[in-house]
C-alpha cells in the first residue's frame, strides 16, 4: 500500500514537472522521426496480463531486430538526445498514475522476449520504469536476458519501500553521472544471431 501511494504521489509530480520537457519531445519526435510521436506496444504486466504500453517515439521506421537499445542504426540526432536524458520514459508516469507500473519494478517487456524464461516470481509484481536489471543496462552497456530475469527475481525477494528508494536513487546517480553507452556492436551481433 505504501508502495502504491508513493507511486502515485512521485508520478504526479513528476508528470507535472516534467510536462515541458515532455512536450518538447513530442514536439521533436513528430517534426523529426514523424507521427504519431508516441510509440505504442503491448506490454507483458503483474501476473502476465498484457497491457498498452507508451513511450516518445526516437526510432526512425524500420524492421524490428531484437531489443530497442540494439537498434542505434534507427536513431537519428533527435533519436539519440531524446534518449540521452530519458525523456522518451516520462510518458511512463502516467502508467505509474493508472496502476498499470511502478517506479521500480521489472522493465515491461514483450511477451516474445519473455516466453523463453520461467517468469512466474517477476510477474507477482508490477512493472517499473527502473530496477536491477535496468541499473546494470545502464551500468554496462548491455544485458543478457537470462542474466535480467535473475536480476528481476532478486528484486521481487528484496521488494520494500526502502529497498525502492535505494534503487531509484542509485538510477538517479547512475543517469546523471553516465557511464558506458549503450551501444555494445558485439553484443548487438550477438543478440542478433540468437
Amino acid at each position: 500500500m505504501m508502495i502504491r501511494l508513493f507511486d502515485m504521489a512521485v508520478s504526479a509530480l513528476i508528470l507535472v514537472l516534467a510536462s515541458p520537457f515532455i512536450a518538447g519531445g513530442l514536439l521533436l519526435s513528430a517534426l523529426s522521426i514523424g507521427l504519431p510521436p508516441v510509440f505504442i506496444s503491448r506490454r507483458r504486466g503483474r501476473y502476465g496480463k498484457p497491457f498498452r504500453h507508451f513511450k516518445i517515439k526516437t526510432m526512425l521506421p524500420g524492421i524490428p531486430v531484437g531489443r530497442a537499445y540494439m537498434e542505434q542504426e534507427r536513431l537519428n540526432r533527435v533519436g539519440r538526445l531524446i534518449r540521452r536524458f530519458h525523456v522518451d520514459e516520462l510518458l511512463e508516469f502516467l502508467l505509474v498514475l493508472s496502476g498499470k507500473m511502478s517506479v521500480v519494478g521489472p522493465r515491461p517487456l514483450p511477451n516474445r522476449f519473455l516466453a523463453r524464461f520461467d517468469t512466474a516470481r517477476r510477474d507477482t509484481v508490477p512493472p517499473g520504469i527502473t530496477c536491477l536489471a535496468q541499473l546494470t543496462l545502464l551500468r554496462k552497456g548491455f544485458l543478457a536476458g537470462p542474466e535480467q530475469i535473475f536480476l528481476d527475481n532478486v528484486y521481487v525477494g528484496k521488494r520494500s519501500m526502502h529497498y525502492n528508494l535505494r534503487i531509484i536513487f542509485a538510477t538517479i546517480r547512475v543517469v546523471m553521472r553516465p557511464g558506458r553507452q549503450i551501444t555494445d556492436t558485439a553484443y548487438n551481433d550477438y543478440r542478433r544471431s540468437l
